[in-house]
């Protein structure tokens, strides 16, 4: 009877050559995980940005437009502007009337108003003792109506809540300067930049940082977005007896 051949197993060498092969695979295939994670985080944290944008862009522009009266913010002088910065309490107050051409003249609202709004933007400070250095807001809208003398509903909501710089101002324009007729471009008057200028009571401007919604008593820097866009008021001046 022959006998058989003895069984070969792995060596130490071979063992350790599938421990180092399987750990460079699990390596790579946790990297690639958690960067995909991350992509998947940021993602989700610019359409947060985003979609906070889009609430203020909404809310305000549509009260800004409609607006017949800017009460605050005062206009300032271009050069000012840099001066500009974040502070808390109301940043923008408007007013607006609508009319009926079928009631009489002499509406107790004034003229033919038959409902008035008043509506402000007001940025309150949130408290949280982690992060003092970097303050963040959220922006709140209070919209009073009034359809009767003395008869007012007011709503109150909070738009977004993580604002981290907003900025709303308006630029006094100044008139053009004028020029030399008698030199050679034979100018009645100098055109000048915006910057310069200004842009009128009835542009509102809005400068904005908003960041990513803050994980527990997290401080610090954190994803953020900027965005700065403006606003024309289209409404008119109602007065009582035009």
């Amino acid at each position: 009877m022959q006998a058989g051949r003895p069984s070969r197993g792995f060596t130490i060498i071979e063992a350790m050559i599938v421990v180092v092969i399987t750990s460079i695979i699990l390596l790579f295939a946790y990297r690639i995980f958690f960067s995909q994670t991350r992509v998947m985080t940021q993602s989700i944290e610019f359409l947060q940005v985003n979609e906070s944008f889009r609430k203020i862009i909404s809310f305000m522009g549509d009260d800004i437009r409609e607006a017949t009266n800017i009460l605050k913010p005062a206009p300032v002088l271009a050069e000012k502007v840099i001066e500009l910065v974040t502070r808390p309490g109301v940043i923008l107050q408007l007013q607006s009337s609508d009319l009926d051409p079928a009631i009489p003249f002499d509406s107790p609202l004034g003229g033919q108003v038959c409902l008035r709004r008043e509506i402000t933007y007001e940025l309150e400070k949130i408290k949280n003792p982690e992060s003092q250095v970097i303050p963040r807001y959220r922006l709140i809208r209070t919209a009073t109506v009034e359809e009767k003398p003395g008869q007012k509903t007011t709503q109150r909501q909070t738009i977004v809540d993580n604002i981290r710089d907003l900025v709303i101002y308006r630029t006094i324009r100044r008139p053009f300067k004028p020029g030399n007729i008698s030199g050679k471009e034979d100018h009645l008057v100098i055109p000048l930049p915006l910057s310069q200028s200004g842009t009128g009571n009835s542009l509102v401007h809005l400068n904005m940082v908003l960041e990513r919604a803050r994980r527990g008593d997290e401080s610090g820097d954190v994803y953020s977005i900027n965005m700065n866009t403006s606003f024309y008021k289209r409404g008119k001046e109602i007065f009582k007896h035009p």
